[in-house]
Formats: C-alpha cells, sequence, structure tokens
C-alpha cells in the first residue's frame, strides 16, 4: 500500500517540478530564455489531473462537520466583515488578479484530530496559535464564517477566488490506483455562486490512499473553469493548479515561516554562503553594487549579458536597474528600473524583493512580454562577497535571465 501511495505522490510531484515553473512566468504573458542554472527536467507519466468526473454523488463523507446537518448548497454571504478584514481581502483581490490566475491558496496547517474544548472554540484559538503571521496580515480569515468552513480535520487550506462573483464546488473523491483518473465523487461538501473565501480541510488521511482526496472547481462570472486537488508537494509547498494547458490558475500566498528554505539552497548554506545584508548586496558608495551573468536570451539561441544593479537607500532597501544586451552588441536590448526591499538573514537565505518596470532598450514598445516584474527571491552570498545566487522566485515569477525551469542563477560582481 506504501508504494502506491509513493507512486502517487512521485507522479504529482512531476507536476510540481515541471510544471509549476511553466504557468508561473506564462501569467505574466512574457519571454522566457534558458537559463545557466540548474534546471528541472523530467519526463515522466503524470495522472490525468485534470479529467472530471460526471457521477452522481452517492454517499456522505462521515468525515466532514456541517452545523446545519446538510451539505453547505449555494452557502450564504460571509457576515459582514470589520474594515480591517475587508481591506486585507481587497488588498489580496488586487495582488492576485493577475491573468489567467483564477484563485488564492494559502496552506494553513494540518488539524489531526477533534478538539477537547470542541471545533467551535477550539479551532480559533488552533488558528491564531499557528498562523499568527499570516493572520496579521490577512485578518478576514479569522472571521470567515462557519457556514464557510469545510470540514474538521486534515490539511487546512484558505481559497480565494479571483472573481468576487465565481462559483466554487468542493467534491470528496476516490481515485482508481491502478489507472489514476477518478473513480468516484464520494460527496459533495460545498457549493456556492458567491465567490467568498473558504477554509477547506482535505487529504483527510483516514486510510493510506486519502491522499489527494478532494475536488475543488471554480468557475468565474465569464464561464472560465479550473480544476484542483488540494495537496503539497516539495517542501510541503502547496501544488498549484496546472491543467493540460499549462497556465498556472492558482497563486500560493502561504506564509512559510523563517524556518523555511528553498532545498535547493542548503547545499550552498552548507558551503559557507549566507544571506547577504543591504550593504553587501548594494554597497554604500552612491553606484552602487552591479552582478551579471551572460546565459541564453529568452526562448532564442542568441547569449546576453545580463546586469543586475542595488543602489543603496537604507537598511531595507533602495533603487535598481536591470539591464541587458546581446552578447557581442553594445546597445541594449531592454532596460528594466525600480526598487529593492530586504528582509535579511544571515543564518539562512536573505529575502529581497525586486520591482521593475521596463523604461527602455531596443525592444522596447515592440516586443512582446512584461512590462512590470514584481516579485521576492531567496537571495545568498558567497563568503568573499563576490557571487551571488538567486533562487526562483516565491510565485515563480522571472526576471530577464530566468526561464520557466530555472531553479537558481549564480551571478557575479562586476564592479561596484
Amino acid at each position: 500500500m506504501k508504494n502506491k501511495i509513493y507512486k502517487k505522490m512521485a507522479l504529482l510531484l512531476t507536476v510540481f517540478a515541471a510544471l509549476f515553473l511553466l504557468g508561473a512566468c506564462s501569467k505574466l504573458g512574457g519571454k522566457k530564455e534558458a537559463s545557466e542554472a540548474t534546471e528541472v527536467t523530467e519526463d515522466k507519466d503524470e495522472p490525468d489531473l485534470t479529467k472530471e468526473d460526471e457521477k452522481t454523488p452517492n454517499k456522505k463523507s462521515g468525515h466532514d462537520r456541517s452545523l446545519s446537518g446538510k451539505t453547505k448548497d449555494n452557502a450564504a454571504k460571509t457576515k459582514e466583515m470589520s474594515a480591517e478584514g475587508a481591506a486585507s481581502l481587497a488588498e489580496l483581490h488586487k495582488m492576485i488578479d493577475n491573468d489567467p490566475v483564477m484563485f488564492g491558496v494559502a496552506y494553513l496547517g494540518n488539524v489531526g484530530g477533534l478538539f477537547d474544548e470542541g471545533f467551535e472554540k477550539g479551532f480559533p484559538k488552533w488558528l491564531e496559535e499557528n498562523n499568527a503571521e499570516l493572520l496579521e496580515k490577512y485578518p478576514f480569515i479569522r472571521e470567515i464564517d462557519e457556514d464557510h468552513i469545510v470540514g474538521s480535520v486534515g490539511n487546512l487550506y484558505v481559497i480565494v477566488p479571483v472573481d468576487e462573483n465565481a462559483t466554487i464546488a468542493a467534491n470528496r473523491i476516490k481515485w482508481n490506483t491502478d489507472t489514476w483518473e477518478i473513480e468516484d465523487v464520494s460527496d459533495v461538501i460545498y457549493r456556492s455562486e458567491s465567490g467568498e473565501p473558504i477554509l477547506l480541510f482535505a487529504n483527510l488521511g483516514m486510510d493510506p490512499d486519502a491522499d489527494f482526496d478532494t475536488q475543488v472547481n471554480i468557475t468565474d462570472n465569464s464561464g472560465n473553469t479550473c480544476t484542483w486537488y488540494p495537496g503539497l508537494g516539495d517542501e510541503d509547498t502547496v501544488i498549484p493548479c496546472i491543467p493540460e494547458d499549462g497556465n498556472c490558475y492558482s497563486w500560493d500566498f502561504t506564509e512559510y515561516g523563517p524556518s523555511y528554505v528553498p532545498l535547493e539552497l542548503k547545499t550552498w548554506m552548507a558551503d559557507g554562503w549566507c544571506g547577504p545584508t543591504a550593504l553587501g548586496l548594494a554597497g554604500s558608495d552612491e553606484w552602487g553594487m552591479t552582478w551579471s551573468i551572460t546565459t541564453t536570451a529568452w526562448e532564442t539561441d542568441k547569449r546576453g549579458h545580463f546586469v543586475l544593479t542595488f543602489y543603496p537607500g537604507d537598511e531595507n532597501g533602495g533603487a535598481a536597474d536591470l539591464d541587458w544586451c546581446y552578447e557581442g552588441e553594445t546597445e541594449y536590448e531592454e532596460q528594466w528600473s525600480g526598487f529593492w526591499t530586504i528582509q535579511t538573514s544571515i543564518e539562512k537565505p536573505s529575502l529581497v524583493t525586486i520591482d521593475l518596470s521596463r523604461v527602455g532598450g531596443n525592444s522596447y514598445g515592440t516586443a512582446d512580454g512584461p512590462n512590470y516584474i514584481s516579485e521576492t527571491y531567496s537571495v545568498l552570498i558567497s563568503q568573499r562577497g563576490e557571487d551571488l545566487i538567486i533562487a526562483k522566485g516565491e510565485n515563480n515569477i522571472c526576471l530577464p535571465f530566468m526561464t520557466e525551469s530555472t531553479i537558481l542563477s549564480r551571478l557575479t560582481l562586476a564592479y561596484g
């Protein structure tokens, strides 16, 4: 039985590793290029996670809590939120409203059983204790009412449709472990046409084949539909919603916490690399510090030379420029300008947020691709301070020298 679980997890993690990166750059509509970074290129059979089952639900699950004793069909609108909660929900909607994203999702942790004081009292306490940072940033989560809490045990996710009038449908499902196709929709657990955020318990773990036991369908006001199977992949990060078209329809806003370190950076840390400070990244001189990398440009077979300059401002950040030209040429193909901020960590990667707008270059105004980049990257610096490692972004949004398969990029100090 365990072999079946491992087989299923391996197949699904292939989806995570090979496709998540593809959809992330696609959602910006930008061009992509091959990097001189480590790449993931596995070719394995994958389960058909996009096939919807048309069978009529025929039973109820004993694992789902329902205050009314009935399936939560056409759930009522959430009770009126506080001004603080409504503002945080509006801010999240603004952040995730990025075509083709259809919903935001965050993983809140695992609830293994019943609470001594009962669910209604025990759950809010557990939520606060285990998600203080996320609830401080998005207080609307604690205000999600009982009509929009689905289940009571398992891995907990908060799901927020981009379209506030979207339809959400959630089902418990059973897989055929021979074909890895849906065998049965065993329970209809939630239906709503109001687009309200929900708290959803999935992956109940009541038997060895309970992984990926839930199906979520989201349909927006324009009739666009995506189907997602909640689950966790590498490093316990949320598996994205990436169907056969290769686009990523989910936006992971999980706060993974200060202890989270991307697996691909641990080897470098073992060799003495650490998170840079603002001074190590930008220096103290007004001309800043420039870091360079030469790699294949976008999807062409031409190589480009990229220079990323961080200018000092204060201990939290400053201005930034990113320019590149084709190898052997002197005129810039693209010029980007903007700002950077840093959350410094010495014993683990620093988190550097880069906000850039395309402002010039030969292809300015003529080439397809993004004109704005905003993303947070895990960054390490070498012991001598002459090399940087920039890992893939938290939302897999690519800098011009990255591609959807980039795991990390190594830049060298050019001057500064």
